[in-house]
């Protein structure tokens, strides 16, 4: 069966290529923006996977409510403490940020917001209230504030098999995996892969899993982007339209 990727950098790809055996499994998304556009968690939702969005803008929460009926939808951004924090939600989708840096560098490229004020909560805190026994993986992507986002996680009593954090500065190559790496390496994780945009780590109890993440997609992953499948079933649509209108006519032609 040909796997569906929804997430912008195919990172589905590698998770499923690493945990498909496992039957519905649980997962973080931190960051979790959209339910089905650009979205890591959706392949593994559709596939009787549940897990946690933490997500800080209404918009979306709002989406993964209606979406992710057994996913635990919070309307928070995660951080260092407990607290509140100002959010700037961006006219562009998935660019909404609680950097100062971030929202500095959008506004200079000519880019609009408007702050929003949100609850924050330790990662740690989430697990503990809503977390199952196994995580299998955590992605973290919540534009330039990784950093206070794995600060306020315990790596030692919560263990994601696999954690995938974007590793860059937003919309950029630049890489930025030096302000917090320590941390999940520190706690006992290995790097196992790096995509250009993210960075996947595995904790070391799963070193099993290292060889899964050791490639990027490719022919033998049997995948397909959800982009191309939506353009092939439009290209049949079509053919089936054309087809019936050809019908037609050599009706009408045959009662001439």
């Amino acid at each position: 069966m040909t796997f569906i990727s929804y997430a912008q950098n195919c990172e589905d790809v590698i998770l499923w290529r690493a945990l498909k055996h496992i039957d519905k499994g649980f997962y973080i998304d931190v960051g979790a923006n959209d339910p089905v556009e650009d979205s890591v968690t959706k392949a593994f939702y559709d596939r009787g996977w549940s897990g946690i969005n933490v997500e800080p803008l209404r918009v979306h929460i709002k989406d993964l409510s209606q979406a992710r009926e057994r996913d635990v939808n919070l309307l928070a951004a995660a951080g260092v403490e407990h607290g509140q924090i100002e959010l700037w939600e961006c006219e562009v989708r998935g660019w909404g940020t609680v950097s100062q840096e971030v929202i500095s560098m959008h506004e200079a490229n000519g880019h609009i917001g408007q702050y929003h004020r949100v609850p924050v909560f330790p990662l740690k805190d989430i697990c503990a209230q809503y977390g199952a026994k196994d995580i299998h993986f955590l992605k973290i992507d919540v534009e330039g504030f990784e950093k206070e986002v794995i600060d306020g996680m315990d790596f030692v009593k919560h263990r994601p098999w696999i954690v995938v954090v974007e590793a860059t500065k937003p919309n950029s190559t630049v890489e930025v995996h030096h302000l917090w790496e320590g941390t999940i390496l520190a706690s006992e994780y290995q790097l196992a892969y790096a995509d250009g945009l993210n960075r996947f780590y595995v904790a070391s109890e799963r070193s099993d899993l290292l060889s899964k993440l050791r490639y990027p997609p490719n022919v033998f992953d049997s995948y397909m982007r959800v982009e191309q499948m939506e353009s092939e079933l439009r290209a049949q649509e079509a053919e089936v339209k054309a087809e019936q209108a050809e019908a037609k006519a050599e009706q009408a032609e045959a009662k001439a």
